[in-house]
């Protein structure tokens, strides 16, 4: 890891993109943290090596009480002590030693093994930089970023800045940095007052893979958040040397080398401070998780943990430490004494005391838990979504890390590229290919496998419907460069899209089919005027696993909103787009028919599936289509599953006119959507997958 400074000097055109007249200064010696293993393994190494001292002093202690007792003058004082030894009663136990009697030696081997484990679960919170809170999974996160800057490019969320398994310790951060430390070595407001924000977005990729963003708490200047912290790390501190000393003192008190008349007051005060300590802890962490932080800068102004993070097991271990630290405490109340010969309540009264005591110390904690959650808003009722604010809007990616837009900073990843190099390939598989029943592609695809169940099988629903002048995909005989249609001899329609293949129902030589079938005299109520009578259309039905499934913002214009609708779903490392995002197709010749074979009014959900239709499915691999792409220059939305009908079939003018009223009808605003799009060439063999299959 870099400093963010160094990093940002040595970017190309660093000078002239921070408007800086000469040589940025050199960057400060950077000294590595040590490895979260480390400090892990130091921390651990440590508490135990205390532990185990203090119980081989607290064992030798014991072992010289038992010589003592085994002395000639011991036996002398136990025979007389023996004598006194009056009848006993179910409801009490007289002590038959000087020193102390089973009950009391059981509280204290209770106190030692649970001050034992308080410090070593104590020790492991203090030693693990994941220990607190980790990062939800990404599909469950929001945006982090201000959304005021999100054209400048900043619109990340948490795992896209810190990394998916990012978390937090009590005592420092999953890269070793404590509540104060920086790896950026500046806070982002110094960062931002000194190069400006379209500095701090062009260097923001390198700056993610390299661990500079954390701590983030500091970085941010989140200052309340970052003193709220350290409080909670020195409660952890304390906890576990209180845990140590209680361990030691008890073993002296269990070897009778304290007196119980100082032994149980102290002991008692000692469990009740540790047990509201603990009851702080826990308090502090409810706080700290459901409020909402105010930091000091433009780019993350405030942050909500709890809607970035979960719990890790240093929560749960707090709740354990005060439920244990009260049980304790009141242990030691109730089953020590003051003096040698007291008389204690038989089993059943204690349980029922130490019960009760507990009962009573976790419902006042849980009381202190929900008034401090209340007090943070956590019950008010959520705030409704907007219902006019599009949650897909601009949703379309660019960037391999699923951030950023056309004009801004980032790897570009998605923009087309040159298919070929030196006659190698550059890209993955494309699309439209050839369907025809028996052709294979001869692009390797590995291991990739399109989606073979139907989509309202999966959790990919519709987020779209367009459709291309003529086919995109090539089915010999079905649809292919011998079908035909209107306007043979000026084929660009709608404002110059290209034309693609046609099916081969069209015959002006038939007149009768021309009067039933294709009378162009047919008037469009909701589609572009541009659609034909007789003419071939292929309609594509974008699907998403990310998309708004379900929402009235399902639907979106342009396809790519839709596809990328929730962060967090689809990945480029690891590729699951094949997985993540498919297309349906389905290729019609328009007829001017009140025929109800002809008539289909639910092309908006998807393939028109009946009988013959949608039976014969060929299923590969590819990529987006459209005229911006050709056999030289290549989608890089690949690989997505493609499910194409390789018949042809005449459906009814109404019909598409039915499917257009659908669309305007949408909450987003599809009208880019009603007029046919230009058809991409056929692609190349070798630029097709070999893993076409058949339904």
């Amino acid at each position: 890891s870099r400093p963010f400074s160094l990093q940002l000097a040595q970017m190309p055109g660093f000078r002239e993109l921070s408007h800086l007249g000469h040589e940025p200064p050199p960057p400060p010696v950077y000294h590595e943290p040590l490895s979260d293993e480390l400090q892990g393994a130091i921390w651990a190494t440590f508490g135990m090596v205390i532990l185990v001292a203090l119980l081989l002093i607290g064992l030798a202690g014991c072992f010289a009480r038992l010589i003592c007792a085994l002395s000639p003058e011991k036996e002398e004082e136990k025979k007389e002590e023996d004598a006194k030894v009056s009848s006993t009663s179910s409801s009490s136990i007289v002590v038959e030693e000087a020193g102390a009697s089973l009950i009391p030696k059981l509280a204290h081997v209770l106190a030692v093994l649970v001050s034992g484990v308080i410090a070593l679960a104590v020790s492991a919170v203090l030693a693990d930089g994941t220990s607190v809170i980790r990062l939800k999974e990404s599909r469950y996160l929001p945006i982090i970023t201000n959304p005021d800057l999100k054209d400048l490019g900043f619109d990340h969320r948490a795992d896209e800045l810190l990394g998916p398994t990012y978390g937090i310790g009590l005592h420092h951060d999953q890269a070793g940095f404590l509540w104060t430390g920086i790896s950026a070595q500046d806070t982002l407001s110094t960062l931002i007052k000194n190069l400006g924000l379209p500095v701090i977005a062009a260097a923001l990729p390198s700056v993610i893979a390299t661990d500079d963003l954390k701590h983030p708490v500091p970085f941010l200047e989140c200052n309340s958040l970052q003193m709220a912290g350290l409080c909670a790390m020195a409660f952890g501190m304390i906890a576990e040397s209180v845990a140590v000393l209680m361990v030691l003192f008890h073993a002296l008190a269990l070897a009778g080398l304290l007196p119980p008349a100082k032994a149980k007051p102290l002991a008692a005060l000692v469990w009740l401070v540790l047990t509201a300590g603990f009851l702080i802890v826990v308090c502090l962490a409810i706080g700290i998780f459901t409020a909402t932080w105010t930091c000091n800068n433009e780019i993350i102004p405030s942050i909500k943990i709890m809607d970035h993070f979960d719990f890790n097991y240093g929560f749960p271990f707090a709740i354990i430490g005060f439920v244990s630290s009260l049980l304790i405490f009141l242990v030691v109340v109730f089953m020590t004494a003051m003096k040698d010969g007291a008389k204690f309540s038989g089993l059943g009264g204690l349980a029922i005391k130490i019960g009760g005591g507990l009962f009573t110390g976790m419902l006042l904690a849980t009381m202190c838990v929900l008034a401090i959650m209340s007090s943070n808003g956590y019950f008010d009722a959520k705030d409704p979504t907007d219902p006019l604010i599009n949650p897909c809007y601009q949703q379309k990616r660019y960037n391999s890390d699923n951030s950023g837009y056309k004009n801004v900073a980032g790897d570009h990843y998605f923009d087309n590229a040159a298919c070929w190099k030196d006659r190698v390939a550059q890209t993955l598989e494309q699309a439209g290919a050839n369907v025809t029943a028996g052709f294979r592609g001869t692009m390797d695809a590995g291991d990739r496998v399109p989606i073979t169940s139907a989509y309202d099988q999966t959790d990919l629903c519709p987020v779209n419907v367009h459709w291309h002048l003529g086919a995109e995909h090539l089915s010999v005989d079905e649809y292919d460069e011998h079908g035909h249609g209107p306007d043979e001899h000026h084929r660009d329609l709608a404002e110059g899209a290209r034309q693609g293949f046609r099916c081969h129902y069209y015959d002006e030589t038939n007149t009768a089919q021309m009067e039933s079938l294709f009378n162009p005299d047919y008037t469009w109520n909701f589609c572009d005027s541009s659609m034909k009578i007789g003419e071939t259309y292929e309609i594509h039905w974008p699907h998403s696993a990310a998309g708004a499934c379900g929402t009235e913002w399902q639907y979106q214009t342009p396809f790519y909103d839709g596809v990328f609708c929730n962060d967090g779903i689809i990945t480029v490392m690891p590729l699951n787009t094949y997985q993540k995002i498919g297309v349906q197709s389905q290729v019609f010749t328009i007829v001017n028919s009140d025929d109800p074979a002809y008539y289909y009014g639910d092309l908006i959900r998807g393939m028109w599936v009946d009988g013959g239709k949608g039976a014969d499915i060929a299923k590969y691999t590819g990529s987006t289509t459209g005229t911006s792409r050709n056999n030289g220059l290549c989608s890089r939305y690949t690989p997505i599953t493609w499910q194409v009908d390789r018949k042809c079939h005449l459906i009814s003018a109404s019909s598409f006119d039915k499917l257009c009223s659908d669309m305007i009808g949408m909450k987003d605003d599809m009208s880019d959507d009603l007029y046919a799009h230009g058809a991409r060439t056929l692609v190349w063999q070798n630029l097709t997958a070999n893993n076409q299959q058949s339904r």
